[in-house]
């Protein structure tokens, strides 16, 4: 069995860390950096934290991440840690980012777990951790996996299906009546899930491998539409090697977190369907693509993994225009968003700098 946790934690900036501020204190202070348009993911912030975690790191090491008020937070390296009952073994393995959305950090969810000094962080360190029996030495409950000939078949089947479907004949028109074909230079998807899980665990595997399906169909309308190469690239844990492997086959680069997030630019198509991360907070922060498909951004949505922020809400509104992507049932209420002002990026040129859109401020 896999899960995650949160090792120990200090803030090595005082007075910050003699006195940690109260609920309302937090509170209050979120919502006036947010007001005034500061970022919970900026793109140096992530690409600091991903850079430490690239170095060669050892059990008590300490990986420093910036918060919200510019104060240091240093989180131990718990890599090796073993724990043991009678029966069972707990081992802690790599270090990686929890992302926590702007509901959650004002809320005071950290306050609550007894980590006050986290209440400005958004972005904190855990550590991936493994169970296993002590008496077989096998890992706790583990999940049976499609063989790699099985992903191929079932994901060629899917594919097929898909290119002829009427859903993805009604998305190719509307991309193709926007300017988006010619201006998007790569597609990023995240939480697109495990291709691996076996046909008893009830759509799970169907619904990730009818939305690889898609993106092989975008990269080739890209493509066809640019007579040249699009990359394609896709982020989620749950990738298992078979997944690898099928994906690299079909031209699909698999990248470990934060890397999917840091190649996202002005000139990228988003994908992300029913993620378990804040995918559109971190977005909108590192970057205002030229097409995003996700879940419907509307107002009252601020529960689950993806929620809507002000922020969010404001961007999407302001700077992208709304098209429809029809139901179907391997994606749920997906909504097409195109950047407004296509037209005029196309004349610039492949820089990203030329065509990042206006300071949004947020609500």
């Amino acid at each position: 069995m896999q899960y995650f946790k949160i090792g120990p934690s200090r803030c090595i900036d005082e007075p910050r860390a003699a006195a940690p501020p109260t609920p309302a204190q937090a509170q209050s202070q979120i919502d006036e950096w947010l007001h005034m348009g500061k970022p919970l993911f900026p793109r140096d912030a992530i690409q600091a934290i991903h850079d430490q975690l690239r170095d060669p790191i050892a059990r008590g090491d300490e990986i420093l991440v910036k918060a919200l008020d510019g104060a240091t937070m240093a989180f131990e390296v718990r890599t090796g840690d073993i724990k043991e009952s009678e029966q069972q073994r707990e081992t802690i393995g790599k270090p990686s980012i929890r992302y926590i959305c702007y509901e959650s950090l004002r809320s005071g969810q950290e306050l609550s777990s007894r980590r006050p000094h986290l209440v400005y962080c958004p972005m904190i360190i855990r550590h991936e951790a493994t169970t296993s029996n002590l008496m077989t030495g096998g890992a706790l409950q583990t999940i049976p996996r499609r063989s790699i000939d099985d992903i191929y078949y079932v994901f060629n089947t899917a594919l097929h299906l898909w290119e002829e479907s009427d859903t993805w004949i009604q998305i190719k028109a509307t991309l193709l009546s926007t300017q988006a074909t010619t201006i998007v230079k790569k597609i990023i998807a995240f939480a697109c899930g495990t291709m691996s899980h076996p046909d008893d665990i009830p759509g799970a595997s169907y619904n990730s491998i009818f939305q690889h399906a898609f993106l092989v169909t975008l990269q080739r309308l890209l493509q066809q539409e640019a007579n040249g190469q699009i990359a394609c690239a896709v982020q989620d844990p749950a990738y298992t090697d078979a997944d690898r492997a099928v994906l690299e086959t079909y031209g699909i680069r698999v990248l470990d977190d934060p890397e999917g997030f840091l190649e996202v630019d002005d000139r990228s198509l988003v994908l992300s369907c029913s993620p378990n991360v804040p995918v559109k907070q971190i977005v909108v922060d590192v970057a205002k693509p030229a097409v995003v498909i996700w879940e419907r951004v509307e107002n009252g949505n601020c529960r689950g993994t993806d929620p809507d922020s002000p922020r969010v809400r404001q961007v999407m509104t302001q700077l992208y225009d709304a098209l429809e992507f029809p139901y179907e049932e391997h994606f749920g209420d997906m909504v097409i968003y195109v950047r407004r002002g296509l037209e005029d990026a196309r004349g610039m040129g492949a820089s990203t700098e030329a065509i990042n859109e206006p300071h949004v401020p947020n609500a």
